[in-house]
């Protein structure tokens, strides 16, 4: 769990401009639990199916998939050091599966 302080100073730091962001710190329900997601969509106002959930984490994904969102896997093998990440594959069909947010950025602005 990051706070919305730390995204935001990360984000400023790295030149990354958001339309919002939305944390589970802001909403008081924290991921997986399907208020997060919903919440966020409502706040966003926009219905769940216009919204793309991008994480490594099947955990997070399968909520996300469930809750009605859009579904990117994106294979981070080094996220987790050495050893690998937990669940390094992805295991339901999401919406898109990629190798990296390269291909992920391509794959969004070819669609656009």
């Amino acid at each position: 769990m990051l706070p919305t302080s730390l995204v935001i100073d990360v984000s400023r730091r790295n030149g990354l401009t958001w339309d919002a962001i939305v944390s589970c710190e802001m909403i008081g329900v924290y991921k997986p639990h399907r208020e997060a997601y919903v919440t966020a969509a409502r706040w966003l106002n926009l219905s769940p199916d216009r919204i793309l959930m991008v994480a490594c984490h099947n955990f997070d994904l399968n909520a996300a998939h469930d809750a009605g969102l859009r579904t990117a896997f994106v294979a981070r093998p080094d996220e987790w050091g050495p050893a690998g990440p937990p669940d390094p594959h992805p295991n339901m069909a999401y919406d898109h599966i990629v190798d990296g947010f390269a291909a992920l950025c391509d794959l969004v602005l070819s669609t656009d």
